[in-house]
């Protein structure tokens, strides 16, 4: 069992990446809107400018997807339909994510309750 963190960076993407998340069976997911930090540091703090460099005000803000999987191939196939969708997360910064593993999830509805 496994703790899933997607930093979407590229907003746009956000349906694309809901719809991949749905179709390979991951659910019960969180989803925050955020500031990436070092787009909002160059733009409050005149001091960190010209170290990041950003075209577009839309790269300001970003979200976070959490949930949890059974499995690493879960991911693997998450990533499959992302590519299947012209989205190559693998070449392009569109996200960032982060797999960890849980030790225990307590949850009814998933029908499993540890690793």
């Amino acid at each position: 069992m496994y703790f899933l963190i997607i930093q979407l960076y590229r907003i746009e993407y956000k349906d694309d990446l809901l719809l991949a998340l749905t179709s390979c069976g991951i659910q019960k997911g969180s989803i925050f809107d955020g500031l990436n930090m070092d787009l909002t540091l160059q733009q409050d703090f005149p001091l960190f400018s010209g170290l990041v460099k950003s075209d577009d005000e839309k790269a300001r803000y970003s979200i976070l997807v959490t949930t949890v999987v059974q499995s690493h191939e879960k991911v693997g196939e998450l990533i499959h339909l992302l590519k299947e969708a012209d989205i190559d997360v693998e070449k392009e910064q569109i996200l960032r994510l982060i797999l960890l593993p849980a030790e225990m999830v307590i949850d009814n509805d998933l029908n499993w309750v540890k690793s």
